[in-house]
C-alpha cells in the first residue's frame, strides 16, 4: 500500500531517536514533567466545558423566553415549530462542542499517557485500560483531522509520528518496568507531541478566544431581552388567568441572578485559561530543553512555576465560584 513506506521511515527514525535519548532523568527533571503533565490534562478538559457553559446561558435564556411565547400563543402548530427549531439549534451546537473538544482531549489523553511514564501509581492504574485508551486516542486523532479541513482558518492534522510513538508505549506497557519506559521513552514522547500542542494552543489563543469573547461580550444584552419578553408574557398571561405574576416570578428570578453571577465568572475564566493555555504553549520548550539538560541544577525552570502558580490561580477561580453558585442558590429560594 502506498502509505507503508512513509509510515516504516518514520518509525525507523523514531527507533533510532530513541536509541540515542536513552538516559536517566534527574529527580528534579521527572517532577518538572510530571507537574508540566498534571497541569495539562486539568487545564485541557476547561476550554471545552467553558464553551459549552457560555451556550448553554444563551440556549437557558432563548429556553425561557420561548416558553413564555408558547404560554400566550393560540396556535399549537407554531408553538411546535418554535419548539422543533430550538432543538435542532441545540443538537448542531452538540455536535459543534464535540469537534471543538476533539483537540482538548488529544492534549489531555496524551498527558496521561506521558503521566503515565513518571508515577508508579499512576502507571499502574494508566496500564489497565490502556488499551482502551489506545482505540480512543486513536479515534480522537481521526476525528481531529478531520474537523482540521473545516476549522476556519484551516488547523494543522496530527502529524503520523504522534500516533507511532504513543502505540509503542502502549504496546510495551505491562511489559517493561516505569523506569525502563521511561528511560527509553519519555524524551521523545514529548519530543514529538511539541509541534501539534503548540498548534493546538496556537489555534486555541488566536482563534477560540476571539469567539468565545465576542459571545461572552454578546450574551449580557441577549439574556437581558430575552429575560425581558419572558416577564411581559409571563405578566400577560398570569393577568388574563387572574392570578398576580409575582407568584411566577419568584420562582424565576433567582435563575437571572445565577445567570449574572455566571456571566461575571466565565468572563474571568477565560482570562485566565487563556494565561494558561499561553503558559504551556511557551513553557513547552522550556521543558523539553529542561529534560535535555545533562546538569539542570536543583531548580524547575521560572517558565514553568510561572505555569503551575497560574494553573493553581485557575483551579482555585474555579471552586470559589462553585461555592459561590450554591451559596447563592440558598439564600435565593
Amino acid at each position: 500500500m502506498p502509505y507503508r513506506p512513509t509510515i516504516n521511515l518514520l518509525a525507523c527514525i523514531i527507533t533510532v531517536n530513541l536509541l540515542i535519548s536513552c538516559s536517566t532523568l534527574k529527580p528534579v527533571q521527572l517532577t518538572a514533567v510530571e507537574k508540566y503533565a498534571i497541569a495539562t490534562k486539568v487545564i485541557s478538559d476547561i476550554p471545552s466545558d467553558l464553551y459549552f457553559r457560555v451556550y448553554q446561558l444563551r440556549s437557558q435564556a432563548q429556553s425561557i423566553q420561548l416558553s413564555g411565547i408558547i404560554s400566550t400563543n393560540q396556535s399549537e402548530k407554531e408553538s411546535i415549530d418554535a419548539l422543533q427549531l430550538d432543538f435542532s439549534d441545540k443538537f448542531k451546537f452538540l455536535d459543534l462542542v464535540d469537534s471543538f473538544s476533539y483537540a482538548y482531549k488529544i492534549v489531555g489523553n496524551y498527558a496521561s499517557m506521558v503521566h503515565a511514564l513518571i508515577s508508579t501509581s499512576y502507571y499502574s492504574e494508566f496500564s489497565k485500560d490502556r488499551k482502551q485508551w489506545q482505540t480512543s486516542f486513536d479515534g480522537l486523532v481521526t476525528n481531529y483531522n478531520k474537523a482540521c479541513l473545516l476549522r476556519v482558518p484551516p488547523s494543522k492534522p496530527i502529524p503520523t509520528s504522534v500516533g507511532i510513538i504513543a502505540s509503542t508505549i502502549i504496546n510495551e506497557m505491562g511489559s517493561m518496568r516505569i523506569k525502563t519506559l521511561q528511560k527509553k521513552y519519555l524524551k521523545n514522547a514529548i519530543h514529538e507531541a511539541r509541534e501539534p500542542f503548540e498548534g493546538i494552543c496556537d489555534d486555541f489563543l488566536n482563534t477560540d478566544v476571539p469567539k468565545i469573547k465576542r459571545e461572552l461580550q454578546n450574551l449580557p444584552s441577549f439574556i437581558n431581552e430575552n429575560y425581558k419578553d419572558f416577564l411581559n408574557h409571563m405578566k400577560y398571561y398570569e393577568t388574563q388567568q387572574g392570578n398576580n405574576p409575582y407568584n411566577y416570578y419568584k420562582y424565576y428570578l433567582p435563575v437571572y441572578a445565577n445567570w449574572q453571577l455566571q456571566l461575571k465568572e466565565l468572563n474571568l475564566l477565560v482570562d485566565k485559561l487563556t494565561v494558561c493555555i499561553l503558559d504551556l504553549r511557551n513553557g513547552y520548550g522550556y521543558l523539553e530543553n529542561f529534560i535535555n539538560t545533562e546538569n539542570p541544577g536543583s531548580e524547575i525552570p521560572a517558565e514553568l512555576q510561572k505555569l503551575d502558580a497560574d494553573y493553581i490561580n485557575l483551579t482555585e477561580t474555579i471552586a470559589r465560584f462553585t461555592a459561590a453558585r450554591d451559596r447563592l442558590f440558598k439564600i435565593s429560594y
